[in-house]
């Protein structure tokens, strides 16, 4: 078989990957933020905060679902052509960062302020969440179109149509953003711990539901990043650098296993929230359930889900019940 061959099957398998992570990524992200919007149970500043990041996601799917369509063309641009086609993608993947810290922050509020976390007006609390996420993500795309030039682009996509001094303090920033991240939730995590049970039920939920999600997503988004600073480090330059880079966080015409590997990690993290949260949370998994119930196979996941859920709650109130009794 010869390399062009090869290159071909490449490009299919990497463009089918895409497509096959759109259906399931889109499909999870638009329906939190259904469930959200239309069940009043569901709604809360943690919840909303996570139809932000779900909707920025839509966005980084989207355009990987564009990048898949150009991915047989082999056209080269001009950063100056490339980047404002992709400025909109390059906002969301930095917001998408600083959405997941602020998700973590949000727990430490509750945590640690939980007289002040009800009494502060939701809008007034998620605008002051937002706030730095659009401020970063908008810094850095005004930043991009300031240092445009006319230089050809391997790929376009966000490693390279950001000009290299953007891209660095790009690369750089969000390991940053993710380790700091990863800091503050290992530090929950060991709070939780400590305090066990006399945590609220609700942060408990909030703190269960996430503890997955966001551990994945900073595992899988950190991998490319961290690549990316690894080529610099051992001093990758030139051509070689931009093939490199360009497969670990978008697509790129590479016939190495690894490269495809770092694609796979970043649709995950792209996609993975919805299905993370359904598994972790009965209160999505019923509303879920609900809402597809006209679907047969989710009517009968729906009549099973509610037998466990009545059988868990009768051991638990007999467990409880056997307590109080040998107590006194």
């Amino acid at each position: 078989m010869d390399l062009a061959t090869l290159k071909f099957m490449n490009q299919l398998f990497i463009a089918s990957e895409i497509v096959l992570f759109n259906i399931f990524g889109l499909f999870g992200n638009f329906n939190l933020i259904y469930l959200t919007a239309t069940k009043s149970k569901l709604k809360s500043k943690s919840s909303y905060l996570q139809c932000a990041l779900c909707f920025s996601h839509i966005f980084c799917l989207l355009f990987e679902l564009l990048n898949a369509g150009l991915l047989f063309t082999g056209i080269q641009l001009k950063r100056s052509e490339c980047f404002p086609a992709i400025s909109i993608y390059i906002f969301f993947i930095c917001a998408q960062a600083l959405i997941i810290l602020m998700m973590t922050i949000d727990i430490f509020i509750i945590v640690f302020f939980p007289t002040f976390y009800p009494t502060i007006a939701t809008w007034k609390y998620l605008t002051g969440m937002i706030v730095v996420p659009v401020v970063y993500s908008s810094g850095v795309v005004i930043w991009g179109f300031v240092t445009m030039d006319d230089a050809i682009v391997m790929f376009c996509n966000p490693p390279l149509g950001l000009h290299p001094t953007v891209s660095r303090f790009w690369t750089f920033s969000s390991v940053v953003i993710n380790t700091i991240t990863l800091i503050l939730f290992i530090s929950l995590i060991f709070v939780f711990y400590c305090k066990g049970k006399k945590q609220k039920s609700d942060t408990r939920k909030i703190m269960k539901r996430l503890k997955v999600s966001i551990l994945f997503f900073i595992s899988t988004w950190c991998i490319g990043l961290l690549a990316a600073d690894l080529f610099l480090a051992i001093g990758l330059t030139g051509d070689t650098l931009n093939f490199m880079m360009s497969n670990l966080v978008s697509l790129g015409n590479s016939l190495i296993n690894i490269s495809d590997l770092q694609l796979f990690f970043v649709l995950i993290s792209y996609s993975q929230f919805f299905y993370v949260v359904i598994w972790r949370s009965p209160e999505y998994r019923n509303a879920f359930f609900e809402t597809w119930s006209w679907i047969p196979c989710c009517m009968i996941l729906k009549e099973k889900h509610s037998k466990f859920t009545k059988i868990s709650t009768t051991a638990h109130s007999h467990q409880i019940n056997s307590i109080v009794l040998s107590a006194t």
